[in-house]
Parts: C-alpha cells; sequence; structure tokens
C-alpha cells in the first residue's frame, strides 16, 4: 500500500495500490491484480504446501527483493546515483548483483528512452490500470520491456506483457509497440549469445515471447472475464488511520 501522512488531518492514509484512478472516483483493477485469478499450478500449489507456514514469508521477501531492484533501476535512468550501502538503504548481494546486470545490459545496448521509468497507463476502454517500466527504441525498433527479478518466466508475464502493450497502443496510436521482452535478471545464462541472436549476457537475457503480444492478450481478455465474474463490483479497500494515540486512563 501507499502511504500518505495527513499532518494537517491528523491521520494517516494507505492506499490499495492494487487500483488505478484518474479522477478519485473511478477506479479499475491493475493488470497484475486481474492476473492473480490465473491458474498458478500444480508446482505452485505443491510449493506452497512444501512451505507451509513459511510461503507468505518467503513471498514478501521475494517481493521487497523486486521492489528494491526496480526502485534502484529507476534512480538509475533517471540520472541519480546509486550507492550500495547508504543510510536506511543496503543492497544485498543478489540485489547488487541483479542491478549490475541491469547496467551491463543498458550499456552493450544503449536503449533511448521513450517513456519512463515507471509509465502509469490508465484506459476507460479496458477498464484497467498498469504501471510500465520502460518503453524504449531498441535495435531500430520500439520495445515495451518489463524487468523481472523472479526463479523464471511465467505465463502470467507474457499476458502482463501483452495488456501493457495494448495500453500504451491505444494511448499512443502513432507509436505502436513492435516488440516486447522480459529483462530477466535472474537468468542461468552464462554469457552474450554466441549466434548473436539473442540479447542476453551472463545471469540477464531480454526474453521474448513466441506468440505476438495480440494473441496472447486473447488469452489476458479470457482471465478478465474470470475475475470480473470472481469481483463483480471491484473497490480499492483504502484505510484512514489517526497519527497518534494515547492510552486513556480515568483519574
Amino acid at each position: 500500500m501507499k502511504t500518505f501522512h495527513r499532518p494537517e488531518n491528523n491521520c494517516v492514509e494507505f492506499l490499495d495500490e492494487r487500483f488505478y484512478t484518474k479522477d478519485g472516483e473511478t477506479f479499475y483493477p491493475s493488470v497484475t491484480t486481474v492476473l492473480d485469478v490465473y491458474p498458478k499450478g500444480f508446482g505452485y500449489i505443491q510449493w506452497l504446501k512444501d512451505m507451509g507456514s513459511n510461503a507468505g514469508e518467503v513471498l514478501a521477501r521475494a517481493g521487497e527483493q523486486g521492489t528494491k531492484v526496480h526502485n534502484a533501476i529507476e534512480k538509475y535512468l533517471n540520472g541519480k546515483d546509486v550507492l550500495w550501502t547508504r543510510e536506511n538503504e543496503k543492497y544485498n548481494f543478489l540485489e547488487w548483483q541483479m542491478i549490475m546486470r541491469f547496467v551491463e545490459f543498458w550499456d552493450t545496448y544503449k536503449p533511448k528512452i521513450i517513456a519512463g521509468p515507471e509509465k502509469t497507463l490508465i484506459s476507460d476502454t479496458m477498464k484497467v490500470g498498469g504501471t510500465i517500466d520502460i518503453v524504449c527504441e531498441m535495435i531500430g525498433q520500439l520495445w515495451l520491456i518489463d524487468y523481472k527479478t523472479s526463479n523464471g518466466i511465467y505465463k502470467t508475464h507474457e499476458l502482463q506483457l501483452s495488456a501493457y502493450c495494448m495500453l500504451w497502443n491505444e494511448a499512443n496510436p502513432d507509436k505502436q509497440i513492435k516488440r516486447t521482452g522480459i529483462l530477466w535478471l535472474k537468468s542461468r545464462t552464462r554469457g552474450p549469445d554466441k549466434t548473436g541472436k539473442k540479447i542476453q549476457g551472463a545471469g540477464w537475457q531480454l526474453a521474448e515471447f513466441d506468440r505476438h503480444y495480440s494473441d496472447s492478450f486473447k488469452l489476458y481478455e479470457h482471465t478478465r472475464k474470470i475475475y470480473d465474474a470472481e469481483n463483480p463490483n471491484p473497490k480499492p479497500k483504502n484505510l484512514i488511520y489517526p497519527d497518534k494515540i494515547k492510552l486513556q486512563t480515568n483519574g
């Protein structure tokens, strides 16, 4: 949740990040929230069983790791210094390694940023919102790229990219996306592709999907129907609490 301190109102407001709004009145779910209803598969269910009560903690740590790496990349692309350690912020070995892998990709292919980092798009037609990591020109084409720090690349990543492309294309009819890729920063690749056809390096790769994103979007639309059936009136769960409490005693 996003947190806002409202000292003038003596309160703290927690906003549900799973929803987007343009006017503060109409709310749309995020693409990733819609995709939460997509079947996780047997492997994921078995993993939950194996982890037991530790599953939530492991997932939370993975989410925190992804957030730290994404935030570091955003700082880097905005021209700010990204320090390995500073007050209240320190990256562990794997986090810093993934950041360095991104730097290697960026220095090698030198993309030209068209939008981003972290570009928010909201569609009244699609009734959904999303935050795109980056849209850039690279190798003579317009790319939409999403960074991932996960242990694998999954079907939901493909559908997420397809929805982001449709959001972008709707808002930018004169700049249609040509190629999409997941910049996987925890890849098992050992170095550059010897054929020169794949975009990759040691521990990272820009993975493209076999299907065009317009075809993948059809599966996203089916997933959206399931989401709508399960959530007929989706609304954000925003919370407001006082910013100061004190035990009241008698006498």
